[in-house]
């Protein structure tokens, strides 16, 4: 039983819906590894100060706001890249890009999972319209997945792939 941490997945999963949106392969892969990041920034929570932060640390940054997308039903910080594509900027610190997308996703997958899984995602979204994903759908039925699927924190790749099947096959 192959089986996967949640954050690989979610990346692609995102990934796959933000093609089905019309985005571009690269700002698909910056979308899919932002949404990842933003989930994985929301499942660890906001971090405990043991101290009160210094007069420094209490600044507001300077500059405009970053710049957002709906994405998902989520609002998503996001940059553009000098011809105006899409990249993710949850966190702050490093945009999410393609590149960053290839190296922190695409390694993780058992040999032969990636694009049986990318294919699976991408024939089930070929079922839904893209203002359907790109709503909180999006993130319920990845839920859906994520619990039908879980081993654990991890995920079964062959269940997975099972349920993929299935809800493509019963809708319309």
């Amino acid at each position: 039983m192959p089986t996967l941490n949640r954050f690989p997945l979610l990346a692609l999963w995102a990934k796959e819906a933000a093609r089905r949106m019309g985005y571009t392969v690269a700002e698909s892969e910056a979308l899919g590894h932002a949404y990842a990041v933003l989930y994985a920034i929301r499942a660890a929570g906001k971090p405990r100060q043991k101290e009160a932060p210094s007069k420094a640390a209490r600044r507001k940054p300077s500059g405009p706001p970053p710049e957002q997308i709906d994405f998902g039903g989520d609002k998503m910080d996001i940059k553009r890249d000098a011809r105006g594509k899409v990249q993710g900027l949850v966190g702050h610190k490093e945009a999410q890009t393609a590149q960053s997308y290839r190296k922190a996703v695409i390694h993780k997958y058992p040999p032969g999972y990636y694009d049986k899984l990318e294919e699976a995602f991408r024939d089930l979204f070929k079922k839904y319209k893209p203002s359907e994903l790109n709503s909180r759908q999006l993130y319920n039925l990845y839920d859906n997945w994520k619990k039908s699927c879980g081993v654990g924190r991890s995920v079964d790749l062959d269940k997975l792939l099972a349920w993929c099947e299935e809800r493509a096959a019963a809708r319309p």
